[in-house]
Parts: C-alpha cells; structure tokens; sequence
C-alpha cells in the first residue's frame, strides 16, 4: 500500500498524520503530506432535501355567499354601510368608528354591513409590519374582539378582504371566523363577496376587490356593474378596498363606495393615494316587487385624523 492510500484511513492533522506514517516506515516529506492534503478533494456528503411546508394559496373570491333576511313586509329598509376598518393598525381611527357606530343607535340603526378589511392584517409589503401596533395572528384576533364597536340590540354582518386574507396566506389563519366566534353580533359572511335579500327581490351586495385604486373615482365601480349580467346585478352594491367615498346609480343599481376609518399611510401617501373617512347611513324604499322605489343615502364623514388614535384604545 503506498502511503498516499494508507493517508486517507488515518485521522487527524497532516503534520499527525505524517509522524504516524513515518513510524510505520513510510518514506515522505511533511511538505509532500501536507501538499496531499491540501490539493485532495474533500468528498461531499449528500445534501439532505428539506421538504418545505406549502403556503395556503389564497386568492380573491367571485362565489359570493347568499344571505336571506328574515323580511317582516316592512317597505323601508335601513341599515349602516362602512368598511376598511384596518384594525390593528398604527393609522385606524377608532374613535371615528365609535363616533358612527353611536350615531347608528341614536338613529335606530339594527344592521351594519361591513365591506372587508376589518383587520389591517399583516406583512402586505415590506415593512408593513411596522405600521401594525400588534404582531401575529393572536394578538391581531384579541385587538378586534376587544376594540370593535359593540351596541346594545345592533349586529355588525361582515366579509374579509385583501388585508384580513394575508393571515390565511402566512398562517392558515380565518380571522373573520374566528372573529364571529367570539363575537355574537359580528356575523361573518365570508371571503371577499356576499350577496344580502334584503327583501324579496332587493338585494344587497358587498363585495372587496384586490386591484388597486384607479384615477377616476367612479371608474371601478362602473366597470363592475357593466360585467355583471342584467339577471344578476344587485339592487345596491356596496364597494370597500378602494378608501372612497361615492354615491353612484348607474345601471339600475345604487353603488356605494363606503369610505374607510384609516388615516392617511406612507404607502397612500407615497402613492398619491386620496383616502375618504367615514360611513353610512342608507334608508330604501322598496315595492312589492322588490323595485328601490327612493333611495336615501346619508354620508358621515370625518375630515381631521386623529394621530396615534390607536393609544386611546389601549
């Protein structure tokens, strides 16, 4: 056996190595062992595969959920329309939201339709997090459960959007289901969209896209209502996401864009973005047929933000 062979079955240094093979009456420079050594390719172990856990694919919902409404042959329906709450965030304004949630009681308000957004979710962009006054999907539940508006004999029906939907993507987590079980006067009616009867014939939808804010106000809305089929359009659409406020009856449907209780962000404001604070109140008046015979639409708005509003809550 040459020494070079015999090398490779002892262990240690090259300077241990060259002293052992010296003893056994191998004939070889230090130089030439540390030189082996050092030139030798080292042989690689085989990399084990980590085999990564897949992320829950969440995209935006079209399938709205259909809710009926226990109609009583009232002719005059009332309701609050709001949303893009964004909870949790260093720029929500929950005073605001208290304000118009003590409004729609004074008011005889029963049924709040919320259009998504009720978190402000987490991880959207990078940095995100730091505009978030609470961390992970816990603290996230337990900040709305403890803040969102709660009056005596109201019941607040909600959908998720974009914002709530990035707990599903990073954790698996439905916050808005787990919102309604802890809440019960927060009904949730899904991701995205849900369509309300509110009688027989008039119908309510809500609905949360996940596209980004056009130039022109009533632009979205318009294409929205122009690619739903004339069987299928409701009788009022109301639209969150956008940040806007807008009353538009178009196509034979009333469209609402219902505003938002968060102030101004760096990321609207680096993008230009106009934000509308606020909420609704709507009153319909419906015939036999389901036919919006007048429509009342009452907008509530707030023009001042309050700076870290969040604190006061805490």
């Amino acid at each position: 056996m040459n020494w070079q062979d015999r090398a490779l079955q002892l262990e240690g240094s090259p300077d241990y190595i060259h002293e052992q093979l010296k003893d056994e009456g191998y004939k070889m420079t230090r130089e030439a062992v540390r030189y082996y050594f050092t030139k030798k390719p080292k042989e690689e172990k085989p990399k084990e595969e980590k085999q990564k856990e897949p992320k829950p694919i969440v995209i935006e919902n079209h399938e709205p959920t259909i809710k009926k409404v226990n109609w009583k042959g009232n002719k005059i329906v009332r309701f609050g329309l709001l949303g893009d709450t964004q909870i949790n965030s260093k720029y929500t304004q929950l005073t605001h939201l208290h304000s118009t949630y003590d409004l729609f009681a004074c008011e005889g308000i029963k049924h709040v339709y919320h259009t998504g957004d009720l978190d402000e979710g987490e991880q959207m962009r990078k940095g995100h997090q730091y505009e978030c006054y609470r961390q992970g999907a816990d603290e996230h539940l337990e900040e709305i459960v403890r803040v969102y508006p709660q009056r005596e004999g109201m019941t607040t029906h909600f959908i998720t959007g974009n914002h709530d939907a990035s707990m599903i993507k990073h954790c698996g987590h439905d916050i808005g289901k787990a919102v309604a079980s802890r809440r019960e006067d927060m009904e949730y009616l899904g991701p995205d969209c849900a369509v309300i009867e509110l009688t027989p014939g008039c119908t309510l939808e809500l609905r949360h896209p996940w596209d980004g804010t056009a130039y022109a106000l009533s632009y979205k809305i318009q294409k929205m209502v122009s690619a739903i089929y004339g069987g299928e359009k409701p009788s009022i659409l109301a639209v969150g996401h956008y940040h806007k406020a807008e009353y538009l009856p178009y196509r034979n449907v009333h469209c609402i864009q219902t505003g938002c209780f968060q102030s101004q962000t760096p990321f609207t404001r680096g993008k230009g973005i106009d934000i509308m604070m606020g909420g609704w109140i709507i009153e319909a008046t419906v015939n036999d047929d389901g036919t919006i015979q007048r429509f009342k639409q009452e907008f509530i708005p707030y023009y001042r933000a309050i700076k870290d509003d969040y604190k006061n809550w805490s």
